[in-house]
């Protein structure tokens, strides 16, 4: 959020689906409107997809972390 010289603010919105631009309009300071729908299937299975291989590689990390740990103090290392 940034705060603008002429007292508005300006928000950016991210959002991992895509946006439907429906009309560009010019009033005044107005910039296009954008219709946030539902996702589709699809969309919703990528992100899906993606945060549970961000999971699997996180738990993968801790899980050797974890085992580099435990071998620390051993002979093998």
């Amino acid at each position: 959020m940034t705060d603008l010289s002429n007292g508005k603010t300006e928000v950016e919105v991210v959002s991992p689906f895509r946006v439907k631009l429906l009309a560009a309009t010019r009033s005044g300071d107005a910039g296009p409107k954008a219709v946030f729908g539902q996702p589709t299937a699809e969309e919703v299975s990528r992100l899906t997809f993606a945060k549970l291989r961000d999971i699997r590689i996180h738990t993968q990390e801790l899980r050797n972390r974890f085992a580099r740990l435990l071998n620390r103090g051993s002979s093998l290392e």
